[in-house]
This record gives structure tokens, C-alpha cells and sequence, in this order.
């Protein structure tokens, strides 16, 4: 399903049993996102012969669309067709999600998030199946056919381009196939036109927290896949540029402008992108960096100043009155995993992502995905203070990183 937003970028979803023209739920939307979950609970009652009549309308001006079943709607696409699931029953698990269609997001850092998920479940040697899942992902977007194709997050269809730095996460993985594909010779040509004098690697003058595991960490794994090792240095001083912009006194920032203006002081999932731009380009690095490492410790202990008693962060992580962000949460966690499980932070930080893990337990639906994620920062700082909260197949991503992290404590537990 996706809602066309009305002019002041919000609508309602009404669901309505067409049987009996009553309400069964009101679903509020906005700045909706593609492959957006939206779920509500159906009493059994309502059922008949296990089949249900529904009618959608919009409270709101707008246009309301609906994914449609055709011959390629498996392995997972089903998900995203109207359903019903006994809540009661057996609970998939977010690994399942993860390992099918059903988590594929726009080509951008939300398919990121998943496909560095799933090789964290293959490494671990449990999930070998994983790698399979990784090819099913990218074969979606073109890459046996050697094109990239894909919609940007306003929707547009594109071939063989690349808009934002945002985009290239998903290439840490397709360089472990292929190094030479074309896809790689795009990111690197892409990158290459956006290198400013002082090494940075930015979208319209403007340096952002996501950069730092979009850019830094992808750029690595290629480096060391195709021997050019030049990209090491070029990754190192943007985790180091960024970090400056953006870590100030008064807190951390998502982006910094020309004009000096900074935006999303401690949002959570900003506070997640240099944590795990930063561990994961350490994790690749040959040799260390002193810098990147000291860097990582005043982000950790940052981090860990503002853990919230239950486990999470709060959205703004220094405002615990503002709702948790899962999503920002379990990616905070899992940098703290692997950095501990790879010697770059000490292990007082383990306990801290378990505690993560097992608060965000509580928030996997039935069918298996995350909920509680703070929406696209495209709704402003606002939006990120409400309450308002979705369920996207990205945050399994995040999620899945941390459990594929403490996937061998949790066995030798048992």
C-alpha cells in the first residue's frame, strides 16, 4: 500500500468491513514510505469462512495505491499484499524476513541495511543460506543483467544512476561478488565526481552523518577488493571531516551545511550512521587508524551516557521524553557488538547491546519485522519529537546486524 500525501504531507487510511459499513481501523500516515508496513488488529469474529471484504478510503484528499499480485509476487513479495495472520500464532522470526523478499527496500541506505545484515549472518557460518539471499536482493535491481535499476526515494525510476551518497551503501556487498562489476565502475565514477579539494565526499555542499557508513565503509571493501588502495585514505579523512563538522559541544549532528547551519542535534539514527561508518571501516582497514579509533570511543561513550534504562535510545538521545527509535536503537547497539567483538571498544559495551537487543524483542510484530521506527527525516525534526512511529523492513536490517552479532554468546548461553 502506498498513500499519496495530502498538502500539509499527512493522511488516514480508513479500513472498512464492506459487509457491514463499519469502521474496523484509522491508520495514520505520514510522509509515507515505500514498502511501508502498515498493520492493525482484525477481531476474529469479523472472519468469515477466513476471508474478509475490506474497504479503503482516505480521510483526506489524495491518492491511495496497492501493491497487486502478479506472477513475480513470491519468495517474500507476498508480504506486501493485503493479509491476515493470527497474531496468536507462531511468530516468524526477523531473520525469515531478512532472507526473502519480503525486506527488499528502495536501492538506497535502506537496502543497505539489509544486505549488510545478511552477510553478517552468513559470516557467522549458522546462515550460509544468507549469501543466496544477498544475490536474490541485488538480482532485483538488475545485477545479473549488468544494469542498475531502480526508484529514488521521490519515486522516479532510474537506470544506471546514482543520485546521493545515501545510495552506495548496498556496494560493500556487491564488491565481495564482483569487484569489476559494473556496478562498481558506476559507484566509483559517482564518487570520484563528488571528491572536493579537502577530500570530502558530499551532496550540494552539505557533509551528513549517513556518509560515514554510506561512503567510508563501501569504499573500503572496494579498495581492498580491487587493490587500489588510495580509496583507504580518501575514507579515513571523511570519517575524519565528518566527525569534526559534526561532533560539536552541544551534541551530534546529522548534517552540516556550507552555511553553517546543523541540523537534528543527537537524532538517534545519525548517532547510529558515524557509529557504524566508523566500526565497520575499522573492521575493513588493514591497519588501524589512531584517529578513527579515538574517534569511535568519544562516539561510544557519548552513546553510552544516554542508553535508556529499558535498553533503547530515545529519539533524541538526550531527551528521554521523547519516544524510542528502534531502528536508531538496534544500530547503535550493533556498532557496539562488533566493535567489542573486534577489539576496537572495551567489553563494558556488550552488555549495553544485549540490553538493546532484548528491549527490541518486544517490538517485532507478529509477521516478523521491527516496529517503532522513528519516519524518514524528510518530515523534520518535528516528526522525529511526535509519537508517531513506523513499522519499515530496513530496521530488520539494523536489528539483524545486532543478532547475527550476539547469534554465538546466545548459543554458548544455551
Amino acid at each position: 500500500m502506498v498513500v499519496e500525501p495530502s498538502s500539509h504531507g499527512s493522511n488516514r487510511v480508513i479500513v472498512w468491513d464492506a459487509q457491514s459499513d463499519s469502521v474496523l481501523a484509522e491508520l495514520d500516515v505520514i510522509c509515507s514510505d515505500p514498502y511501508q508496513v502498515l498493520s492493525f488488529d482484525l477481531p476474529s469474529a469479523k472472519l468469515r469462512d477466513g476471508r474478509l471484504k475490506l474497504e479503503f478510503s482516505l480521510a483526506d484528499e489524495g491518492v491511495l495505491w496497492f501493491f497487486a499480485p502478479d506472477c513475480s509476487a513470491a519468495d517474500g513479495l507476498e508480504y506486501h499484499l493485503p493479509c491476515i495472520i493470527d497474531a496468536g500464532g507462531r511468530r516468524d522470526s526477523a531473520y525469515s524476513r531478512l532472507a526473502s523478499l519480503s525486506s527488499i527496500q528502495t536501492f538506497s541506505w535502506k537496502e543497505g541495511c539489509v544486505l549488510d545484515a545478511l552477510k553478517a549472518y552468513a559470516d557467522t557460518g549458522q546462515h550460509p543460506e544468507a549469501r543466496h539471499s544477498i544475490r536474490k536482493h541485488i538480482d532485483y535491481f538488475g545485477y545479473s543483467e549488468g544494469i542498475l535499476e531502480y526508484e529514488t526515494p521521490s519515486s522516479f525510476r532510474v537506470q544506471n544512476v546514482l543520485d546521493t551518497i545515501e545510495t552506495t551503501l548496498p556496494f560493500a556487498m556487491v564488491a565481495e561478488d564482483d569487484p569489476y562489476h559494473p556496478w562498481i565502475e558506476l559507484v566509483i565514477s559517482f564518487w570520484r565526481s563528488l571528491l572536493a579539494e579537502n577530500g570530502e565526499v558530499q551532496d550540494n555542499e552539505m557533509i551528513s552523518s549517513e556518509g560515514a557508513y554510506t561512503v567510508a565503509y563501501p569504499m573500503v571493501i572496494i579498495g581492498k577488493a580491487r587493490q587500489e588502495h588510495e580509496w583507504f585514505e580518501i575514507a579515513e579523512n571523511l570519517l575524519k571531516n565528518t566527525f569534526q563538522r559534526l561532533v560539536q559541544p552541544d551534541g551530534v549532528y546529522l548534517r552540516h551545511y556550507s552555511k553553517g547551519k546543523r541540523t537534528h542535534r543527537n537524532w538517534a539514527r545519525g548517532l547510529c550512521w558515524l557509529l557504524l561508518g566508523h566500526v565497520q571501516t575499522l573492521r575493513a582497514l588493514p591497519e588501524q587508524s589512531e584517529v578513527l579509533l579515538e574517534q569511535l570511543d568519544v562516539l561510544a561513550q557519548f552513546a553510552a551516557e544516554h542508553q535508556l534504562d529499558n535498553g533503547l535510545w530515545a529519539c533524541f538521545v538526550d531527551e528521554p521524553n521523547v519516544a524510542p527509535d528502534t531502528s536508531g536503537s538496534v544500530g547503535i547497539a550493533a556498532a557496539f557488538a562488533l566493535a567489542v567483538q573486534n577489539g576496537l571498544l572495551e567489553e563494558e559495551y556488550w552488555p549495553r547491546a544485549i540490553a538493546c537487543r532484548q528491549a527490541a524483542e518486544q517490538y517485532l510484530t507478529p509477521l516478523g519485522y521491527l516496529s517503532g521506527c522513528s519516519q524518514s527525516n524528510k518530515g523534520g525534526e518535528d516528526l522525529q519529537r511526535s509519537a508517531y512511529r513506523v513499522t519499515l523492513p530496513y530496521a530488520n536490517g539494523l536489528y539483524g546486524l545486532l543478532d547475527a552479532a550476539t547469534l554465538k554468546s546466545r548459543s554458548l548461553a544455551l
